[in-house]
C-alpha cells in the first residue's frame, strides 16, 4: 500500500461519529493521537455530529420542585428523597439532570434568600447513589454531584461499561450495606417497601436495567427528560468527510449509538436502496475494501446486525477511548494493515 512505502507518516482517518468534547481537547483526539499504530502512520481522527437532543424537563422539575417545599419539616432530613437511587445511561440525562438543578437554584433565587439558603442545604444533604454506565457519564454526572449534591455518590461508570453491569452492579449494592448511606425512609409498623430507583433517560433507549431489576423484586420507575433524532445535516456531512478521505488506504468509521446508522451505510454504498439490508460483503470486492467500523459497544452492534444485516469489524470491549483504539489496533493486526 502506498501509505506503507512512503518515507514520512501517514494517515489512518478515524470518523468518529459524535460531537468532539466542547471546551477541551476530546479524549479520543488525545488517545488515537498518543499512540500511533506504526512507526510509519499517525491516526488522523475527525468529527461528525450525528445527533442532536431536546431536553424535556418538565418531569423532572416538577420532582425537584419538592426542594422548594416551605412548609414541611421532614424535607430537612437528608433521607427525604421520594428514590432509592438515580440511573444515568447518558451524558445526555446528566445534562438534562443538570439543567433541571440549575433552572430549580435559579426559581429560588427569585423567592426569598430564606428558600434560597434551605433548598441548597437540603440539597447538599441529599444521600442516594448516582449510577452512570460509562466512565464519561460518571465523569460528568461526577460535577453535578460535587457543584449540587456532595452527599450523594457515583456507582458504576468505569465498573459498568454497560446497563448489564451497571444492573449488576445495583443488584448487589441493594443486598448488602458496602455501596454507602442507605436511604431508607421512616417507616411506619409493618411497612417494608422500598423505594424505586429512577431512571432518567432518552425517549429511546434500551430496557435492560429495568427489566432486570424488576425480576429481582426492585422496583424502576422511568422518567424521559430528553428525545434525540438524527441532525439534518448528517447525511451531508458523512457523505463530505467519506468523499476527503476517499484516497486513503485504509480508514475508520466509529459509531457510538444506532442513529446515523443507515445514513453511514447509504453514504458508503453499502445498503440495498429496496430491502435496506446490507450488500456490500456478497461483493467480490468486499474482502479489498478499505473502510472498517468500529462500534463503541454492544447496543449499537447489535442494531446493525437485527436492521441491516450488517456485522461492525470490531465492538470495543470498553466504552473508551482505549477500547475503540485497542479494538481497532486488534483488526489491523489480524489483517496485515500495518508495516
Amino acid at each position: 500500500m502506498a501509505m506503507m512505502e512512503s518515507s514520512s507518516s501517514a494517515s489512518v482517518p478515524v470518523i468518529l461519529l459524535k460531537n468532539a468534547s466542547n471546551g477541551h481537547t476530546d479524549p479520543y483526539t488525545t488517545n488515537l493521537l498518543s499512540h500511533p499504530p506504526s512507526q510509519k502512520t499517525i491516526y488522523q481522527p475527525q468529527y461528525v455530529p450525528v445527533l442532536e437532543h431536546t431536553s424535556h424537563l418538565e418531569l423532572i422539575l416538577e420532582l425537584l420542585a419538592r426542594f422548594q417545599d416551605a412548609e414541611s419539616n421532614y424535607l430537612d432530613s437528608k433521607n427525604f428523597f421520594l428514590y432509592e437511587g438515580f440511573i444515568f445511561t447518558s451524558q445526555r440525562a446528566v445534562e438534562a439532570f443538570t439543567a433541571a438543578l440549575e433552572q430549580l437554584l435559579r426559581s429560588t433565587n427569585n423567592i426569598t434568600a430564606e428558600l434560597s439558603m434551605k433548598v441548597r442545604s437540603r440539597m447538599q444533604r441529599l444521600a442516594i447513589p448516582l449510577c452512570a454506565v460509562g466512565p464519561a457519564t460518571a465523569r460528568s454526572l461526577d460535577v453535578v454531584r460535587r457543584n449540587h449534591v456532595p452527599s450523594c455518590w457515583i456507582r458504576g461508570g468505569e465498573d459498568a461499561g454497560t446497563g448489564e453491569l451497571l444492573a449488576e452492579l445495583i443488584l448487589k449494592d441493594c443486598n448488602t450495606s458496602s455501596a454507602g448511606p442507605t436511604n431508607e425512609q421512616p417507616k411506619s409498623d409493618g411497612d417494608t417497601e422500598k423505594k424505586p430507583f429512577l431512571f432518567l433517560t432518552g425517549a429511546k433507549h434500551r430496557d435492560i436495567i429495568p427489566v432486570t431489576l424488576r425480576a429481582q423484586g426492585i422496583d424502576v420507575e422511568e422518567m424521559v427528560v430528553y428525545k434525540t433524532t438524527e441532525s439534518p445535516s448528517f447525511a451531508s456531512n458523512i457523505t463530505s468527510v467519506l468523499k476527503s478521505t476517499a484516497a486513503a488506504p485504509i480508514r475508520w468509521i466509529v459509531i457510538f449509538s444506532p442513529t446515523g446508522g443507515e445514513s453511514m451505510l447509504r453514504s458508503l454504498g453499502w445498503l440495498d436502496d429496496e430491502s435496506t439490508r446490507i450488500r456490500g460483503k456478497y461483493d467480490p470486492c468486499w474482502a479489498k475494501r478499505k473502510t472498517f467500523i468500529a462500534s463503541i459497544g454492544p447496543t449499537t452492534r447489535e442494531y446493525m446486525r437485527t436492521t441491516f444485516g450488517f456485522d461492525v469489524d470490531i465492538c470495543a470491549e470498553k466504552p473508551s477511548p482505549d477500547g475503540v483504539r485497542e479494538g481497532i489496533e486488534l483488526v489491523m493486526e489480524s489483517k496485515g494493515l500495518l508495516p
